[in-house]
């Protein structure tokens, strides 16, 4: 298919970033406006097959400009398609009755964006055609901001790099350890891995600059892998889930899909199969079942099976109370909304061997009172990351972008554990952790140190300090939130010395 003239319409530099990539990939011309003034002024010259429109733009909204636009004879027809995080049917119906054609959810589907466009050429995209994204939450907001940021970060470099090959300076050493210790958290090995190996190049007497040019342009493309939702999966998991048969049980099609989806991208080798619950005891060979019960009562939940295949239940925060008379033999369980990756990633886990354990009756408790814990961490893109998963486990978090404004927040109200990020700008972590262990006040307080030193020295460091965990980056930010449970579990258990 030839391409098309496209404006998009979009105030978020990041959006319009990753959007623009992913549509001039897929062979379209691209014109964007930051707002609806400059949209008007760009419609002068330029004439768009399509618009997308985001509906929340600073002064006059997207609902207004297409209600203008329609007012105008050369736009008339023109397909205008909303680009939005609205999900409410009546923002929607505003949207289609000022005259958008269709709607496309945010954040964007990397790996369904440009057929979600290129459907809006086949015939009339209607209200009802969005084809949503494998999640609407934080995470995949995470992810379409650091792939773009990224994309945007390695022509950056290469520049800097190209005008001064003798001198690798402090902000490209930043950012190569914020890719380093985000990637694989993100779903990004690859640019985890690249960036450690472009590191390992530069020394602080002679960095190796045609080395150090060729590893970031590798890492360019891991970027540009990821801007297409080229999923890597690790190796283990696609072994280990290799021709296993998994049922979805109270799964619609479109919710299979979705899994079957990041699967067949990550040429992941697996049968997933929608079945009846109540005849699954009946039918052999399934490696494990996946449970939807986001939509049971609480009775239905407490009356579920018990099932002798390994079972994922998928519940909301009020279902983890039912989920405590579960045996720990093979049962795992995520809280919606859920991630298709992280499906995949329990489903091996719960069929290997290590499977993890329900959450125990101190844990329960724990989610009724609502511990409250500090994340400090200067990266605001890892804070609401591991701030969502943490409030997925029924934790409050309260987030400090510097190692002083973190013990400024412990001073005022001292909370039930902290998340440390070992590199900070102003204070590193190890120095706040010396502070808070020297404070009588705060010396009890549990701390979970979160770095992407991997040096055994670092790791003593840690712990000589006074660390009660140490977390390496990439790390599974569910893993995180259940060792920061258990480390706030621990410390209020009554000392026996």
């Amino acid at each position: 298919m030839a391409g098309f003239q496209i404006l998009l319409v979009e105030d978020n530099a990041m959006h319009s970033k990753l959007a623009s990539f992913l549509l001039e990939e897929a062979g379209h011309s691209v014109q964007i406006a930051e707002n609806a003034e400059k949209a008007l002024q760009v419609l002068r010259s330029f004439h768009p097959a399509l618009i997308l429109m985001d509906l929340e733009l600073p002064g006059k909204d997207g609902v207004e400009l297409t209600r203008e636009l329609r007012l105008n004879p050369m736009h008339v027809t023109t397909p205008i398609i909303a680009l939005t995080a609205y999900t409410d049917r009546s923002d929607l119906a505003r949207a289609h009755q000022a005259g958008c054609d269709g709607h496309i959810s945010k954040p964007i589907d990397t790996g369904a964006f440009a057929r979600q466009v290129r459907n809006c050429f086949r015939g009339s995209p209607g209200g009802d055609t969005d084809v949503r994204s494998d999640s609407g939450n934080v995470l995949a907001e995470i992810r379409n901001n650091f792939v773009a940021e990224g994309l945007e970060q390695c022509g950056t470099i290469l520049k800097e790099l190209k005008s001064n090959p003798g001198c690798v300076t402090a902000s490209v050493h930043r950012v190569l350890h914020r890719w380093a210790g985000l990637g694989e958290t993100l779903g990004f090995p690859d640019i985890s891995l690249q960036a450690r190996r472009v590191e390992a190049l530069i020394t602080p007497t002679s960095p190796a600059y045609d080395e150090v040019t060729k590893g970031v342009q590798t890492a360019q493309r891991s970027f540009c892998a990821a801007a297409r939702n080229e999923l890597k999966l690790p190796r283990e998991l696609i072994r280990g889930l290799l021709d296993v048969r998994i049922g979805l049980v109270n799964f619609t099609e479109e919710e299979a899909n979705r899994i079957r989806n990041v699967a067949n991208r990550a040429h992941v080798r697996i049968v997933i199969e929608r079945v009846n619950g109540g005849a699954i005891e009946n039918q052999a060979g399934y490696g494990a079942l996946i449970i939807n019960e986001c939509g049971l009562s609480a009775e239905a939940a407490q009356a579920r099976p018990r099932w002798s295949i390994p079972a994922l239940l998928i519940g909301s925060r009020a279902s983890l109370e039912s989920l405590c008379g579960l045996p720990s033999r093979a049962n795992d369980f995520v809280i919606a909304p859920w991630e298709a990756e992280e499906i995949l990633m329990r489903v091996y886990r719960l069929i290997g061997k290590t499977t993890p354990a329900p959450p125990t009756g101190d844990a329960l408790h724990m989610q009724k009172r609502r511990s409250r814990v500090l994340v400090a961490d200067d990266d605001p893109d890892l804070a609401s990351l591991v701030g969502e998963a943490l409030r997925q486990f029924g934790m409050d978090c309260d987030v400090a972008p510097s190692g002083q404004e973190a013990l400024d927040s412990v001073r005022r109200h001292a909370p039930d554990a902290i998340i440390l990020d070992v590199n900070m700008l102003d204070l590193n972590g190890f120095e706040v952790l010396k502070k808070l262990r020297h404070n009588l006040a705060t010396k009890a307080i549990p701390v979970l140190l979160l770095t992407a030193r991997t040096q055994e020295s670092d790791i003593a460091r840690g712990f000589g300090s006074g660390a009660d965990d140490y977390v390496i980056k990439p790390f599974h930010p569910p893993d995180l939130a259940k060792r920061v449970e258990k480390a706030i579990s621990a410390s209020r258990k009554p000392r026996l010395y």
